[in-house]
């Protein structure tokens, strides 16, 4: 009897992890791997409003989400990174000022010739660097890459 319990518990666990492994074609929503590399991305889905998401991130996770403005309601916060981009390079960031006055300001974007998973945003003439892990019409995901000194 013993042995038919744990022969079944086998068969189980078996079946289990079976059905939770990721199947070809699935795409992984939650960590991302800030190594892996789109082979392509559609900018079109870039021009909007992105609002950063840091809820949805997880501890581990070196990723930052943004979501669509309009995506759902944001809870309060004291200063929430946000981003909108335009197909003519210009972007404009929200900038958090030094007596902690929120407001917009211009910048421009552009994707890395040499390798198009990479989004270089310039901020008052400094290029910061972002490996994009996941761009839909819904979420960018994105990390930033650290010059190497």
């Amino acid at each position: 009897m013993r042995i038919l319990y744990l022969f079944a518990m086998l068969v189980f666990l078996a079946l289990f992890s079976y059905s939770c492994s990721p199947k070809s074609g699935s795409v992984n929503t939650m960590a991302s791997d800030s190594t892996q590399t789109l082979t392509r991305i559609n900018t079109e889905y870039l021009f909007q409003h992105w609002v950063h998401s840091r809820e949805e991130e997880l501890q581990t996770d070196t990723d930052q989400i943004y979501r669509p403005k309009d995506f759902k309601e944001f809870p309060a916060s004291r200063f929430r990174m946000q981003y909108i981009f335009y197909k003519n390079g210009d972007c404009e960031w929200h900038y958090l000022a030094p007596n902690d006055g929120h407001h917009f300001k211009p910048g421009q974007w552009r994707v890395d010739p040499n390798d198009k998973s990479i989004l270089q945003i310039i901020k008052d003439g400094a290029t910061e660097s972002y490996r994009i892990t996941e761009l839909t019409k819904d979420m960018l995901r994105i990390a930033l890459i650290r010059p190497n000194r």
